[in-house]
């Protein structure tokens, strides 16, 4: 390509050990075999990483890739993924963020900032278009997120946008995100990674134009793309009035809302905690990312009660079960300072309370005590769940151990406590138990960067489809389903989008938008698409068989395999896994050990 178009063409380097940066064109390849965002991280750790480096040591390195919609004028284009290896799964691990740090390190002029290296001291790198600068952080270092973002704003502009990390970050805890504006690069331990190298912040404003292929098109396809977010149930009505917490109580309905560290199914606190209540109660304004119709980040105040005042931009579903089902607790007014904690402190939420939920388990069955604790730690007990996370986000006595994650305090821990350590690879559950969705069971299992439901929401088909597209209970169309999306989102995350509006606009208006933004016509073939999704997708595996992983990590909690339900329309049923694990790995062109086959290889032009 003689000028690119949609993408800004430039690779920012920093190397934080020498102190310098570096400015580089952007490979044709690398735009035309990986499209973007996660793409990009995929191709360049794969290609810079050697085998077996230490997560948290000068020789890891972090990719920041924009996409070719980002900070267009495309449907929530907001988004930016941070790639690097994985302290808490040391496996790969690709995070992504909407907001408008992404949009500004574009309009700064960059596609792709790779951070290289370990800074002697304390420092927080400041872009502003050309002018590229490593600037001493002492002052900085130990502050709060929400401290440290109001220093940057205060000294440089309020227009920067700023993505730093917490105390967390800075004591390397491998659940440590990046939090940037209320949003977060949230996780997988990139925060720890930065903490490790010693950078604080990063801080950019931009003011170039994104250049488009064809403007008028781009327009033409969007007002069709938003007619259809509009028509739909999802984007346009309920994510916008509820936020996320949308599907809460038909979750809780179905018997996939995780209770009490995934005893349960069903939570008997849901008339306390459910998105009306926090709709009606506690919600004050919506808040919306770059480009964004949907506004489904809420702002949330307690306005009485023991926790009056409290307040967060959420909570999210995800962590509004963390902090309430997960830990037995029907309070929500500790759920929005939970999430404001984690914010504070810069931890993964989804993490921090599946971790607490796990403590609770552990002390309820004796394998951690009172003393140990510094006080009792029960399911239900609002007050002692803000006490543990408090110990969590500072690394502080028990929580030292706990900040680590599930798998390494199961390690420590010993007993029994591994078969209810609610983890995939090293990286946590989140809000959907796979014994009541077994399409989900699987993503988990195969998801790159583990514990995760961002790779494939089967759920969606299982749970919510009306026509009931595939019996949540069974095991049939599940591992052609999970591949499928998982290619899809790993196209959507590649293109700057929003997977909250790929849920709303077709595949179709996607691969048009990108044709008409770069010019390049493979992008406008669903198929070719779907094959760099594909590529992607087999990327990052590649990165993690080359890291040891195979079909032994490709597996689910003890508890999840062997504990029927108890309650719910799941009763009496555990997830059927290696059945959908043969077929899947088939399907994926994989060898039974879960490592691609060499014309897998070769059909994707993989190393």
């Amino acid at each position: 390509m003689n000028e690119f178009y949609g993408y800004t063409g430039k690779i920012l380097t920093v190397n934080l050990t020498a102190g310098y940066c570096v400015t580089e064109n952007l490979p044709t390849e690398l735009a035309l075999d990986f499209l973007g965002g996660k793409g990009f991280g995929a191709k360049i750790l794969y290609d810079r990483l050697k085998r077996g480096i230490d997560p948290l040591s000068p020789d890891n390195i972090m990719v920041f890739a924009n996409a070719p919609l980002t900070g267009t004028l495309a449907p929530s284009s907001s988004r930016v993924v941070m790639s690097t290896k994985s302290p808490l799964t040391g496996l790969w691990l690709d995070s992504n963020c909407g907001g408008f740090f992404g949009p500004q390190l574009k309009q700064a002029g960059y596609d792709i900032l790779i951070i290289e290296g370990r800074a002697q001291e304390p420092v927080y790198i400041l872009i502003e278009n050309d002018r590229v600068e490593i600037v001493p952080a002492a002052d900085l270092w130990g502050k709060d997120t929400f401290e440290t973002t109001e220093k940057l704003k205060e000294k440089h502009s309020s227009r920067f946008m700023t993505a730093c990390i917490g105390p967390a970050g800075e004591k390397l805890a491998p659940i440590a995100g990046i939090i940037s504006e209320y949003r977060a690069f949230g996780r997988g331990g990139g925060g720890a990674v930065m903490g490790s190298k010693n950078l604080k912040a990063i801080a950019v404003k931009g003011s170039r134009d994104i250049k488009l292929y064809d403007p008028d098109k781009f327009l033409k396809i969007l007002n069709e793309a938003y007619d259809e977010l509009r028509i739909s149930p999802d984007t346009g009505g309920g994510r916008t009035k509820y936020g996320t917490n949308v599907i809460l109580s038909f979750m809780n309905e179905a018997g996939v809302h995780p209770v009490r560290n995934f005893r349960n199914a069903v939570f008997e606190g849901i008339d306390r905690i459910n998105e009306k209540e926090l709709a009606e109660k506690y919600y004050v304004k919506n808040r919306a990312c770059f480009s964004c119709p949907i506004s489904c980040s809420k702002a949330s105040r307690v306005k009485e009660g023991k926790y009056e005042g409290r307040f967060t931009e959420g909570p999210e579903y995800e962590n509004t079960w963390a902090f309430g089902a997960q830990c037995g607790n029907s309070e929500m007014g500790a759920v929005i300072h939970a999430e404001y904690l984690c914010d504070k402190y810069g931890i993964d939420a989804i993490s921090a309370g599946n971790i607490t939920g796990f403590a609770m388990e552990c002390f309820e069955k004796g394998l951690i005590t009172e003393t140990e604790i510094g006080f009792p730690l029960n399911f239900g007990d609002d007050e002692a769940m803000l006490k543990f996370l408090e110990l969590i986000g500072q690394r502080q006595g028990i929580g030292n151990l706990f900040s680590s994650g599930v798998a390494r305090a199961a390690r420590e821990i010993g007993g029994d406590s591994g078969h209810f350590a609610m983890h995939v690879k090293g990286m946590e559950l989140p809000a959907y138990d796979p014994r009541g969705a077994k399409g989900i069971g699987l993503a988990y299992a195969t998801s790159d960067r583990g514990g995760c439901h961002l790779r494939a929401w089967p759920v969606a088909a299982e749970i919510l489809s009306p026509g009931g597209d595939m019996d949540p209970l069974g095991t049939d169309k599940k591992p052609e389903y999970v591949k499928t999306e998982q290619d899809l989102f790993a196209v959507v995350d590649s293109s700057g989008l929003c997977l909250f509006a790929a849920t709303g606009i077709s595949l179709k208006y996607l691969v048009r938008l990108l044709e008409a933004a770069t010019g390049i016509k493979d992008f406008g073939s669903m198929i070719r698409v779907m094959k760099i999704g594909e590529r992607i997708y087999n990327q990052t595996r590649l990165f993690n068989v080359r890291e040891g992983a195979d079909r032994g990590l490709d597996t689910l909690p003890g508890r999840l395999l062997s504990e029927a339900l108890p309650d719910g329309p799941a009763r009496g049923h555990v997830v059927q896994l290696e059945t959908m694990l043969n077929e899947y790995y088939d399907i994926r062109g994989w060898d039974q050990k879960g490592i691609p086959a060499a014309d897998t290889i070769a059909r994707l032009k993989l190393k």
